[in-house]
C-alpha cells in the first residue's frame, strides 16, 4: 500500500505563516518598555556586576523593578541616563 499527498503550495504557505508570526513578534518587542540587566550592562557599557554595584550611580539614577534576582530597567530612563551621561575627568 503506497499513499501519495500532493502540496502544491505547502512551503509558501509555510514560508507566509513564519513571517507574519515573526513580524508580529516584532511589533510586540519593540513596544516592550523595558530592557534586561544583560541588555542594560550593554547599552551603558558597563559589566552587569558594576550595574548593580550599589556604589555606583547607576542604580540610583535609573528606574527600575527587581523581581527575585531579575532586574527590569526602563527604556525612557536608560535613554535619558545616555543621553545626560557626563563623562568626568579625573586629574591626580
Amino acid at each position: 500500500m503506497k499513499i501519495t499527498v500532493d502540496l502544491p503550495d505547502l512551503q509558501e504557505v509555510v514560508a507566509a505563516s513564519v513571517e507574519a508570526a515573526m513580524t508580529d513578534k516584532q511589533a510586540k518587542l519593540f513596544g516592550w518598555k523595558y530592557f534586561t540587566l544583560k541588555e542594560a550592562a550593554e547599552l551603558l557599557q558597563v559589566k552587569v556586576s558594576t550595574l548593580l554595584d550599589k556604589r555606583q550611580p547607576y542604580l540610583t539614577e535609573l528606574e527600575y523593578s527587581q523581581n527575585g534576582k531579575t532586574f527590569w530597567f526602563k527604556k525612557q530612563s536608560i535613554e535619558d541616563f545616555i543621553t545626560n551621561r557626563i563623562i568626568k575627568k579625573y586629574r591626580r
